[in-house]
């Protein structure tokens, strides 16, 4: 195996039955039914696994995806990672980018202070980290 892990949400067209559950419960829009099938938005979807929990038929499997032999490869997972968030207040610079970035709301807060996280509304997408310019953002948990 090499390269990077990343998670990663994939549509099996021969199940899906376009009947648009996974688009109606994809906290940002990243899926839309054409055709019959769902189609994924890989630059807005934060792989949070909610649309793959939504689908009755299978049709959408969250995994991770890796490099092997020159060809991409996905793990499927038998459930959505168990990753969370904590705030390092040392490096937090009160941009609030975080809070604004996060999808759930798991994050709020005034600018010019840390922002709060409320863990039961945390999805572990890690929306937040990507987005946060001082790194103050941590993942924190096991990746399943």
């Amino acid at each position: 195996m090499t390269g990077v892990e990343v998670r990663r949400v994939v549509v099996i067209p021969e199940l899906c039955r376009g009947c648009g559950l996974c688009e109606r419960e994809c906290p940002v829009d990243a899926i839309t039914v054409e055709e019959g099938a769902a189609r994924i938005d890989e630059d807005r979807c934060v792989k949070c696994g909610l649309c793959a929990e939504a689908c009755p038929f299978s049709a959408l499997l969250l995994g991770r995806a890796y490099e092997r032999d020159g060809e991409i490869r996905v793990e499927v997972l038998e459930e959505a990672p168990r990753v969370r968030v904590r705030v390092v207040e040392e490096r937090c610079v009160g941009c609030q980018a975080c809070s604004s970035s996060c999808p759930f709301g798991a994050l709020r807060g005034e600018k010019g202070a840390a922002p709060e996280l409320n863990e039961d509304r945390c999805v572990g997408c890690l929306e937040c980290v990507r987005t946060c310019p001082a790194r103050a953002i941590e993942p924190v948990g096991g990746a399943g």
